[in-house]
């Protein structure tokens, strides 16, 4: 976002594989950031860590909880040059998907900090947030909303997977992030087997908004299709999907251009100072493609799907 005299995206990827040569099920792996002037032309920063990264999983092998895959969530600013980035990591458990076996999925969140404005990062000693087997198999893509009033708690949203669904859950903080306590369930799929999030919701991006929370949100349908939608909360805790409960974007559709036709997905949304909102979000042609990043806007800060264009 706007800040310090530059935009600054994070963005997690990886260059064919996960750490240890590990086959790579999802386009985590380590965190580049790139800057902007206005936020569209963008260029990357030569990070110091393996690949230009800023950020990259625990040595193989070391048994740390992020030592297969990891990728930045969210980075929250204290200062000109303290930053504080929420990032999930996969350790080298191996769970059962389907008929073998992938390390990497099981997810914890955990922390690094920044001191030169985001260049650097030392991670805590461990992670922050365990995952719990009555959400699901990981807890991961970490979201951290901060009040404008110092007495209210810190609020994290993440998601995890059951097995069958994909849901959102949330965790508050009254130490700045130090220590997180779950708050429980936030947000799930329709019910209805012809809802677009009726597998779920996974990622997700939540700001202030119109006197409380707009949260814009990825949701899945039956045959795996991604779409984004939209819903408020007057105190982050209570959402009420908006749009009628129908997507807001959908792939090649509206403003997505061609780039798009396969999947988009990881939105993270950004109120201007003139009221209005973009929308940055990913997002792949095909099976062959790169997944590639990408922008619209809301001129009104509406959300409705006639509200948005292209960049």
């Amino acid at each position: 976002g706007e800040g310090a005299g530059e935009w600054q995206c994070y963005y997690y990827g990886n260059a064919g594989t996960w750490n240890g040569d590990r086959k790579c099920f999802l386009p985590t792996g380590s965190t580049g950031l790139a800057i902007s002037k206005d936020g569209v032309s963008w260029t990357k920063v030569e990070g110091k860590e393996e690949g230009g990264a800023i950020l990259t999983p625990s040595a193989d092998g070391s048994g740390k909880w992020d030592e297969v895959q990891t990728g930045v969530g969210d980075v929250v600013r204290l200062s000109k040059d303290e930053l504080h980035m929420y990032y999930f990591g996969g350790s080298a458990e191996e769970l059962s998907f389907g008929p073998g076996k992938i390390a990497g999925f099981r997810m914890r969140i955990g922390r690094a900090k920044s001191i030169d404005n985001g260049r650097t990062w030392k991670k805590d000693d461990n992670y922050l947030l365990d995952y719990d087997e009555s959400e699901g198999l990981f807890a991961s893509w970490p979201r951290v909303v901060i009040s404008d009033d110092d007495n209210q708690p810190w609020i994290m949203y993440y998601h995890s997977f059951d097995g069958i669904k994909w849901r959102v859950f949330s965790a508050e903080s009254s130490d700045k992030g130090d220590t997180w306590v779950r708050t429980g369930l936030i947000i799930e799929g329709g019910d209805s087997d012809d809802a677009f999030d009726f597998s779920g919701i996974g990622t997700r991006s939540v700001i202030q908004w119109k006197a409380g929370f707009l949260m814009i949100y990825e949701g899945v349908d039956g045959s795996s299709t991604h779409r984004f939608g939209a819903a408020f909360s007057e105190d982050g805790k209570a959402f009420t999907k908006l749009n009628d409960g129908n997507p807001i974007l959908e792939p090649f559709k509206g403003p997505l251009g061609q780039w798009t036709k396969q999947v988009i997905g990881t939105p993270f949304v950004c109120k201007m100072k003139d009221g209005g909102l973009r929308l940055y979000h990913c997002g792949k042609d095909g099976p062959d493609g790169q997944m590639a990043i990408g922008v619209v806007e809301s001129l009104t800060g509406d959300i409705e799907p006639d509200c948005w264009t292209s960049l």
